[in-house]
């Protein structure tokens, strides 16, 4: 049988919106027992007290972020005392950021991004909780990003001694880390660990099973009936197996669904998921790159200038580094240091004299640094019309 087309007014999306990261779906499944840990930790704050400092710990794509989400939007039903700030700190990694994003959610405004130091800001943060008689808590979203740069535990026990400097003040935590290994206790002052003293959740990896039950709900919720059938289904459930990243598979299904948009058919085909995963799959990539400054940026660009095989000694790229721009090589071996910790480059040792090291480009890097940045009209569009 043949599908009618689509006319060109049509769509195939009831709402785009669902396929978004950010998007809290009515339902959460999956994450009962880790949502009850949440409950338990902010059980205090029903009694004006602050909650139990928590870490959410798990690899990307396991719905930490969603369940932070999902919490704070329940315990801002139940509790005005409570004031619950998410700070992703992929993007806002120093501590002036960090509490430029809580006086934003407190004040309806950023601080002056100049001129004003942080202790005001802090200050300004402190007086108003402590004058609503509330208790802030923060959610330090990938908080790996604050320990790479170095002030985790500053912002840490800004946070948490925050009643000390301005008493009435109260705050508790969350972190989510996506670095299951990490050993905060070897990252952290004894003195900040003391006062940090957090439990753990754990987010396991969805199976594949659980994968395809959560595309469904989307589907089901952002698509019209028929776009994706069964089979295709398994097929997107396989994929985002795969990779181990549930946001590689709504990204993929968006991407699929307007590829079959844009021929004006009524279904997506196998055709429009491979050519939606060879794209999706490097998600994370992309975002890392997005979050380069220029100078990490121009480091990237040495290696990828001097690699042969996707592997190049440190020194070599620094050579060819200088040929373009001056930089110092402990600022570039900082550079180095980032680019390994955002999962875009791996250092290894090499029997060399010295302390010579060969930096292994990551798969996906190659195919995404040259696109990227240029048009994202496809992914920022709106969809409009009924079907």
């Amino acid at each position: 049988m043949t599908s009618t087309p689509l006319m060109a007014d049509q769509t195939l999306f009831r709402d785009a919106r669902i396929f978004d990261f950010d998007h809290l779906p009515e339902t959460f499944h999956y994450r009962d027992a880790q949502v009850r840990d949440l409950a338990f930790a902010f059980r205090p704050c029903l009694h004006g007290s602050t909650p139990l400092n928590t870490i959410l710990r798990g690899v990307p794509g396991t719905g930490k972020t969603t369940a932070v989400r999902r919490i704070f939007a329940e315990v801002g039903e139940v509790c005005e005392t409570v004031v619950p700030v998410l700070v992703p700190c992929q993007a806002h990694c120093t501590p002036y950021a960090v509490f430029s994003q809580i006086y934003l959610a407190l004040f309806g405004q950023s601080p002056p991004g100049t001129g004003v130091p942080l202790r005001r800001v802090m200050a300004r943060i402190a007086g108003d909780i402590a004058a609503r008689g509330a208790v802030l808590v923060v959610c330090l979203d990938d908080a790996g990003h604050l320990l790479h740069a170095g002030v985790l535990d500053e912002v840490l026990a800004s946070l948490l001694r925050i009643h000390e400097g301005y008493p009435g003040a109260r705050a508790g935590v969350l972190l989510t880390l996506s670095d299951v290994d990490l050993d905060l206790s070897t990252a952290l002052t004894p003195s900040t660990l003391s006062v940090l003293h957090a439990s753990e959740v754990f987010f396991p990896p969805y199976s594949r099973q659980e994968i395809r039950g959560i595309l469904a709900d989307r589907v089901r919720a952002g698509l019209y009936p028929g776009v994706v059938p069964p089979a295709i289904l398994d097929l997107m459930a396989e994929r985002t197996d795969a990779c181990g990243d549930l946001r590689v598979g709504l990204d993929m299904v968006r991407r699929a669904a307007l590829a079959a948009e844009m021929e004006a058919r009524t279904t997506v085909t196998a055709e429009d998921v491979h050519a939606a995963y060879a794209v999706s799959r490097h998600l994370q990539v992309g975002a890392a790159l997005g979050s380069l400054n220029e100078g990490e940026r121009a480091v990237l660009d040495a290696v990828l200038a001097s690699a042969e095989d996707e592997a190049v000694i440190s020194a070599e790229a620094y050579t060819r580094l200088l040929e373009r721009r001056q930089m110092s090589y402990t600022a570039f071996h900082d550079h180095l240091r980032k680019l390994e910790f955002l999962r875009l480059v791996d250092l290894v040792k090499v029997r060399r004299k010295g302390r010579a090291r060969a930096v292994l480009v990551r798969d996906g890097v190659e195919e995404v640094m040259p696109v990227r940045g240029a048009g994202v009209a496809e992914e920022e569009r709106g969809y409009g019309g009924g079907r």
